[in-house]
């Protein structure tokens, strides 16, 4: 039972119409009746409608209930961009289901981690991606941990037990009701300060308040067309290519991966006016646009989230025409907290991270988590109609929020008396790697797992592209008989951790050093003599 202040925070959301009961899937059914041939999204060529995008989600929801997928349980989708792995997700919330998207560089060693802790009822994954099996890897791990799924899809080459994703059917089928908005319709997995990936459980209604919020601080219409470049299995990816674009009524250019000359044309071609995503995606584009692509038509507006984003990119971005904007958020909240306009002050738009948006709350505190006037650095804390409902874990749930419902993410910042948020820093120890978050204490487990490192390190490095790279620093049995880092990737890459988890910087130290207490001194790590340091960007 929520407790009084609680219930009337609540009631309050839904009085200014931040939550309501209308579910993603109730809207994309609303919107294909209304305007059933308008163009919802084009991949690669490839023109949907409202109208075939609802169709086709209808067939694969059906599929999935005739083959024994019950209301609550969970659809696993790790797919590469293709339209599949919208269609899947939608269908997922159309069948009464959670949908799991996953993103597709993750490999065995996070997935049997992901795996063990959402039992996903239904797997969804391709036969090849490059020189990996995915299929295979999933079939193996469901095995160990004795998963049995009630149906497995291949989106390329269906075999043995992986089904083809069903097509558009026929008529109408019947579906179960949608969850309700109150209950988990999304789990995605982050992470964090711990090694194993943290499973956030969204809800309906703290997905579609981010929507509204969003489209507010934004602008945003049905005249609004996005460039979705993101994973498709990752939420911003999701968002930008069909969530955000159905709330609108708008549509979205959907790319398989990132190629900036590319963009620059669908850009031109399909008139995009709004693009989200990592700051590395404005980078290639202003670089193109500075030596003057795209002349007759350039995008819009640009919102930069993730890793720490340079002023100087967002000046880079003014000076050819784009009003890129920064914006703070994470998963646990479905996206953004804070975001500024296009139309704001460009002083404003390159020093902070975002006004804040409808309905959130943002206080700053001390370490005795005492408020702090307007302007003062702390850590952050949050409440919002956009909040996840929990995590998959209950001990992390309890560590991160307190009695009166305020979120603890582990950010450092300030915010000032007119609602702008600046984050400065993280409690949390991760890397940012353009949008993606790693554990280091993940990275650091498996580096020390190799026969000849005593003790290792893992932080954050700055990149030029991606804003944050991964940095590790090693205590050797015997430095001088190493001459380079392959044997440390290969042994990474045998445990088929993530490649963008594996470190780009390496540093050969004599000793890494510790508080009286055994805590690694992270900020020390910069400052120490390396024994060899070896540099494997260009390499890989």
């Amino acid at each position: 039972m929520p407790s009084p202040s609680t219930a009337y925070r609540h009631a309050g959301y839904r009085a200014t119409g931040l939550w309501s009961d209308e579910t993603v899937a109730d809207l994309l059914v609303r919107r294909a009746a209304e305007h059933p041939d308008r163009e919802l999204f084009v991949f690669e060529g490839r023109r949907v409608t409202y109208g075939e995008f609802e169709a086709w989600t209808a067939a694969v929801a059906a599929d999935l209930v005739a083959r024994g997928v019950a209301p609550g349980d969970r659809v696993l989708v790790q797919l590469p961009n293709r339209l599949e792995a919208l269609v899947l997700q939608i269908a997922a919330f159309r069948a009464g289901a959670v949908d799991v998207p996953v993103i597709p560089i993750y490999r065995e060693h996070e997935m049997r981690q992901i795996l063990a802790d959402c039992r996903p009822a239904a797997l969804c994954s391709v036969t090849r991606l490059g020189e990996r099996r995915p299929t295979e890897e999933l079939d193996a791990l469901a095995a160990e941990i004795g998963l049995e799924p009630t149906v497995r899809y291949a989106a390329d080459e269906p075999a043995g037990a992986w089904l083809p994703v069903p097509g558009p059917g026929a008529g109408t089928p019947s579906l179960p009701p949608s969850r309700p908005v109150d209950e988990p319709c999304l789990l995605l997995y982050t992470s964090g300060t711990t090694s194993a990936p943290k499973g956030v459980l969204l809800t309906t209604q703290a997905l579609v308040a981010h929507l509204r919020s969003f489209r507010v601080a934004l602008g945003a219409g049905e005249h609004t067309t996005t460039l979705a470049a993101t994973p498709l299995s990752h939420l911003g990816g999701f968002i930008a290519a069909v969530v955000f674009p159905v709330h609108l009524g708008g549509r979205s250019v959907v790319m398989a991966g990132w190629k900036p000359d590319e963009a620059v044309e669908l850009i031109t071609t399909e008139r995009v006016t709004l693009m989200m995503g990592a700051t590395v995606f404005l980078s290639d584009l202003v670089d193109r646009y500075a030596r003057g692509a795209g002349d007759g038509y350039r995008l819009d507006v640009y919102a930069c989230a993730g890793a720490s984003i340079p002023p100087a990119v967002i000046d880079r971005a003014a000076e050819v025409g784009v009003r890129a904007v920064r914006a703070y958020g994470m998963t646990e909240t479905a996206g953004v907290c804070a975001i500024a306009s296009g139309d704001d002050p460009l002083h404003r738009r390159r020093e902070w991270d975002g006004r804040l948006i409808p309905g959130m709350e943002i206080e700053v505190v001390d370490e005795a988590r005492e408020v702090l006037a307007p302007g003062e650095v702390g850590e952050l804390r949050l409440r919002t109609p956009q909040l996840l409902e929990r995590y998959t874990d209950p001990q992390v749930t309890a560590m991160q929020f307190d009695a009166e419902g305020w979120f603890y993410p582990g950010d450092v910042g300030r915010v000032d008396a007119e609602g702008w948020v600046q984050v400065l820093g993280r409690t949390k120890d991760i890397v940012n790697r353009g949008g993606e978050k790693f554990s280091t204490g993940d990275i650091e487990a498996a580096l020390a797992s190799h026969p000849a490192v005593q003790r290792a390190a893992v932080t954050a490095v700055r990149d030029d592209r991606l804003g944050e790279a991964v940095g590790a620093w090693v205590v050797l049995a015997d430095a001088a008989s190493w001459s380079e880092a392959k044997p440390l990737v290969e042994h990474l890459e045998e445990l088929r951790l993530a490649r963008p988890k594996i470190p780009v910087e390496w540093h050969v130290v004599p000793e890494i050093p510790t508080t009286a207490i055994g805590k690694v001194q992270k900020h020390r790590l910069a400052e120490l003599d390396d024994l060899h340091t070896w540099d494997t960007r260009e390499s890989r």
